[in-house]
């Protein structure tokens, strides 16, 4: 007989304290699409493998489960049909502590690339792995996401805008999506990617932590900082919203993964079908203090697992 266990995660960090709450795993076999974490739903895709949480044997940043995302080839649902993109993906509702345009903000998580490989400026498929919006309508506000091996300007970047490296690996980068098009970015602001994170193929079959430090700004005083595995890897400050402030003002998390473009494949690869992707995320957390949502520290200070 298979006894199925009741599992308590902790899916959001208020001010205050960490809300828990209780689900229970999918049986193995489930027909069913599994149901987004409470506070959540799934975006667009319809497809059965698109989201569930690990089983027994599966890749764990800490305690007994995390949330696994897998996109194969022609993968879609609703307005990405149409415009040839892709996505599995679990979007921000409620539940979580709101998050507000100009209010200082942290998140904490974990990432564990699968089966993902980097891609040449090529044929990238400029897959998003979590993006902040004001609302569906309004461009990310940020987003992580993934360019092409040694694609970017990032040598002769203005460092008022971007962190100029060198680093000729890392393809794993934080975009200001909305500042880019709404001021018009081009070349020399390296088209809002502003920092370089890690390299996909580098850190396949790892856990990456991250924690990001933010203020959803519209003024120049705004910031954004992105430590990766303990150290600081972005360190931006500057205006991050351009949206109009007829947009909701609690931006919300998206995270999991969406090809955002595939136009560069296609015309590399006419006949092959893009790659099954896989990776899983743990340990998101949303809090007032590092303290409460940095993977690594709650690890050294023996805080519980989310679940």
């Amino acid at each position: 007989m298979l006894v199925r266990t009741v599992l308590t995660l902790f899916l959001a960090c208020t001010i205050a304290a960490c809300v828990s709450i209780t689900i229970s795993p999918p049986p193995l076999g489930t027909k069913k699409p599994v149901l987004a974490p409470k506070g959540y739903e799934r975006l667009f895709s319809p497809a059965e493998h698109a989201f569930r949480y690990s089983r027994p044997g599966e890749p764990t940043r800490r305690g007994q489960v995390s949330e696994r995302f897998e996109l194969r080839d022609k993968d879609c649902g609703g307005s990405d049909c149409e415009g040839l993109r892709n996505r599995t993906e679990i979007r921000q509702v409620s539940g979580e502590r709101a998050a507000r345009v100009n209010k200082g903000i942290w998140y904490g998580w974990s990432f564990y690339n699968d089966q993902i490989a980097s891609y040449t400026k090529e044929d990238s498929l400029k897959t998003v792995f979590g993006q902040w919006k004001l609302n569906g309508d309004t461009p990310p506000v940020f987003r992580i996401v993934q360019i092409g091996v040694a694609e970017g300007n990032w040598e002769n970047c203005l460092t008022t805008i971007c962190v100029r490296s060198e680093d000729k690996t890392a393809d794993v980068v934080v975009q200001l999506e909305d500042m880019r098009r709404a001021k018009n970015w081009g070349e020399n602001e390296n088209f809002g990617n502003i920092c370089k994170l890690f390299s996909m193929e580098q850190n396949r079959g790892k856990w990456v932590d991250l924690v990001v430090n933010t203020n959803f700004s519209t003024k120049p005083d705004g910031y954004l900082r992105v430590w990766v595995n303990g150290v600081l890897r972005c360190s931006y400050v500057g205006q991050l919203v351009a949206t109009s402030p007829n947009a909701a003002r609690t931006p919300t998390n998206r995270r999991g993964i969406f090809i955002s473009s595939t136009q560069r494949w296609r015309k590399q690869h006419p006949d092959t079908p893009k790659p099954t992707m896989v990776a899983y995320f743990d340990e998101f957390l949303v809090g007032n203090s590092r303290e409460k949502v940095d993977t690594m520290l709650r690890e050294s200070i023996g805080s519980r697992p989310k679940d």
